[in-house]
């Protein structure tokens, strides 16, 4: 080991002693965290993993699969909502089976979990030992294992490490430094004695390391809650339950947080300001030249990570916040010209048929207003969903008319909410923006 002595500013080689007892410390060190037993952990834990499949009645094929672990000695196994939510949406067409060290057998869903992705089945006739749950999390740094079966290829141990919990959105996920695969969704994650501190839930797009987990503290009410009634309309009433109390409280905190917002804390887009949003949302910024039309662009846009999804609609309780700023300097008419197709190129609204039993044919309103002190031509889209009804997606976008060589452009895109929360929230994100003259 060579260090950089402060006082001399050369290198120079530790005294013996000193380096004695660092090596003491270390090992102490090593000795007071306990370390996953990788191989002995594997044999150990491998009859009490299982693959999940959702099959649509096909031998030999599956719609989707994921893997869970036993968390009693009479069969109930966690895995994830996602994996099973295929089977929640239509049980009559799909069944579920889980396979492990003793074969294959049925599967009972007996609870979900929306929020937090879990699901809690039931299978008959396991004699494996359950995996004991933490009673706290380890601390930032702990090595960890993860369980999975990845691509349907086999069961797999991954090491890696806990990092705490990821510091955006509303719902809590643990960060993990580890290369989760897709088909691990719903194994166990353990620490260094052997019990669950989380279930594997996702990763992050386009890196190899990073992934994320549910805390343990999130199976003990979905074990203790009622058993569901598997019929289709009581899982969909289930699922309305869930989403109507995903969404209040999802507005909720988001109006709080606006208004607790200091006014004082601005971000500056270009020639717009705004208050900055919460801090629950991921937000980056850019700048662009387009040369050809002579426009310069600032762009700031926010989002909330780890919204929730259902199966057939995709995320819900998800909310995006989007700020731009144009100017030219040379042209006005390049200006204009530029803006006159740039709403559309933001939209995600699309044309849907009527009878595509998910969501309806969106309806979209334009009109003048005048907020933040200045004139905006504004455009509102609302898109229903057909099994849960009262609940949709929303978009707000406007543009502001009152410069010659200048224009802002905001947008609120919301998923999975009621009509009522999304006007509070547009009146809350609107609000955020501080009043300017026109150029």
């Amino acid at each position: 080991m060579i260090q950089v002595s402060p006082s001399e500013g050369r290198p120079y080689t530790p005294q013996p002693m000193l380096v004695a007892l660092v090596s003491l410390v270390l090992a102490q060190v090593a000795v007071g965290t306990p370390r996953p037993a990788t191989e002995a952990t594997y044999a150990r834990l491998k009859p009490s993993l299982f693959t999940i499949e959702v099959h649509s009645g096909n031998d030999g094929s599956r719609s989707s699969l994921g893997s869970g672990y036993l968390v009693s000695r009479d069969g109930l196994v966690v895995t994830n909502y996602h994996v099973v939510g295929a089977y929640v949406d239509e049980p009559q067409r799909y069944s579920l089976r889980a396979k492990g060290a003793a074969g294959e057998r049925p599967a009972r869903l007996v609870r979900i979990d929306v929020v937090n992705d879990l699901a809690l089945l039931r299978l008959d006739g396991v004699s494996a030992d359950p995996l004991p749950i933490a009673p706290a999390d380890p601390g930032p740094g702990a090595a960890i294992v993860a369980f999975g079966n990845p691509e349907g290829l086999g069961l797999s141990l991954i090491e890696g490490i806990f990092n705490g919990y990821a510091e955006k959105g509303l719902v809590d996920r643990m960060l993990l430094s580890m290369p989760l695969n897709s088909g691990m969704s719903g194994g166990p994650i353990l620490d260094g004695r052997g019990e669950v501190i989380g279930t594997n839930v996702s990763v992050m797009w386009q890196s190899n390391s990073l992934s994320f987990g549910v805390p343990a503290s999130k199976l003990h009410e979905l074990l203790a809650g009622p058993p569901l009634e598997l019929e289709p309309k009581a899982l969909r009433a289930e699922l309305q339950r869930q989403l109507a109390l995903l969404e209040t409280q999802t507005t909720e905190r988001l109006l709080a947080a606006f208004a607790a917002a200091p006014v004082d804390a601005g971000v500056r887009v270009g020639g717009t300001t705004a208050r900055r949003p919460p801090e629950a949302f991921d937000c980056w910024d850019d700048k662009h030249e387009y040369k050809d039309e002579g426009v310069v662009k600032a762009r700031f846009g926010c989002n909330l990570q780890f919204t929730p999804a259902l199966n057939e609609l995709g995320e819900v309780a998800s909310v995006e916040l989007l700020i731009e700023h144009f100017a030219s300097s040379r042209s006005r008419f390049g200006l204009f010209g530029f803006l006159a197709g740039h709403g559309h190129a933001h939209s995600e609204v699309e044309a849907l048929e009527p009878e595509n039993g998910v969501r309806s044919a969106p309806r979209c309103t334009a009109e003048r207003v005048r907020f933040a002190g200045r004139a905006w031509k504004t455009t509102a889209c609302a898109t229903a969903y057909v099994k849960h009804p009262g609940y949709g997606d929303y978009e707000l976008s406007a543009t502001s008319l009152d410069s010659a060589d200048g224009a802002s452009f905001v947008q609120l895109s919301v998923q999975g909410f009621e009509a009522a929360s999304f006007l509070a929230l547009s009146r809350s994100f609107l609000a955020s923006l501080d009043p300017e003259p026109a150029r």
